[in-house]
């Protein structure tokens, strides 16, 4: 769980939210897009979604949704694939 909440406060610096929302159950848009590029890094990283899913109080297929996402959107938009990449960079600064 600490590298998800490593991860997850890297988001929150990133994307400029506050922590305690993006952790939340909210799910307005300037949550959901950094929260589901934590997901996609995550299990890219090998976490199980099991996991993942705990530390984000969702389930299992809410977690899968949001990497399936993730993926249609780097598929079609070179933008979103850009954003992550810059993203992922951003947050090794975060995980020790």
């Amino acid at each position: 769980m600490g590298k998800l909440k490593q991860l997850a406060e890297a988001a929150a610096d990133f994307y400029q939210v506050p922590f305690e929302g993006l952790t939340s159950r909210n799910r307005s848009a300037i949550y959901t897009r950094p929260r589901h590029h934590c997901q996609w890094i995550a299990n890219d990283a090998g976490i199980k979604k099991s996991v993942i899913a705990e530390f984000w109080k969702q389930d299992r297929s809410s977690v899968h949704y949001g990497c399936k996402i993730v993926n249609f959107r780097i598929e079609k938009n070179e933008y979103e694939k850009l954003e992550l990449k810059k993203f992922m960079q951003y947050a090794r600064k975060f995980i020790r």
